[in-house]
């Protein structure tokens, strides 16, 4: 059926979706983070894309910190370490509802790429991390875009740090859809890679595609006759496409 699928469906370059534009013009972002930035594929691409939201988070904090401190530098010298550190998470609250995170083992994890403490004393100690051997182990720290599904899984890419929709899952893979390409990506539970992925739409598609019955449709992806009816009755492929694409499925 993947098969069928991908060779009757509608096929549309990663390069040139509007995702994979704005990661190219964020080259710097990456650069100056540490990150080597080069993307091969459509796997690459979503994950340099939690990677980014990562990065703009992290340097929101910090920078969020040194206008406090500069503004207020008059006014803190006479405060203690617990006052400092309180008065710049009131003004930190707020900045927060503007970022993307996520929920991991009942903590807030604001940036992915970096480990739960170093997420806990950014949220709620920043000044810890102003301290000479706290900057060295965060700039030391491994960068790699696989190291937000090492730390925390595949919970990543369900989250707000990725424009993929999770829509099922099974016992090896977790199933997600990404609405630009319309496609659906297979990543792996074990190894956290993409394993496959295919279009559920042919060139003939007019319209938006609906999350929901997408996730519909997926709970028939075993039965690949039913799964491709299902496709057809919501005219996400044509009569003529569903026609092949049966026979051979027969």
């Amino acid at each position: 059926m993947m098969k069928l699928l991908k060779k009757y469906g509608l096929e549309l370059k990663y390069k040139k979706c509007d995702l994979f534009r704005f990661l190219e013009g964020q080259k710097e972002v990456f650069v100056e983070d540490g990150f080597i930035f080069k993307m091969t594929n459509e796997e690459e691409m979503f994950k340099y894309e939690v990677v980014l939201n990562s990065i703009f988070n992290k340097n929101k904090i910090e920078e969020e910190y040194k206008r406090f401190a500069y503004e207020t530098q008059d006014a803190i010298q006479y405060l203690n370490y617990e006052e400092k550190q309180k008065m710049f998470n009131s003004i930190l609250s707020d900045v927060l509802k503007e970022l993307k995170l996520m929920k991991y083992e009942d903590q807030i994890i604001m940036i992915p790429h970096l480990e739960p403490f170093i997420n806990e004393r950014y949220l709620k100690n920043y000044m810890l991390m102003t301290l000479k051997q706290h900057k060295l182990y965060v700039k030391e720290y491994p960068r790699d875009i696989e190291q937000p599904y090492q730390l925390y899984g595949l919970i990543v890419l369900r989250s707000a740090f990725s424009s993929l929709k999770g829509i099922a899952e099974d016992e090896n893979y977790e199933y997600y859809y990404y609405d630009e390409l319309k496609k659906i990506y297979l990543f792996d539970k074990e190894t956290y890679h993409m394993v496959d992925c295919f279009p559920i739409v042919d060139k003939y598609f007019q319209g938006n595609i609906n999350l929901e019955d997408v996730r519909e449709v997926m709970t028939y992806y075993h039965q690949p006759q039913q799964f491709i009816e299902q496709l057809h009755e919501l005219n996400y492929i044509s009569d003529k496409i569903h026609k092949k694409i049966i026979k051979k499925l027969k």
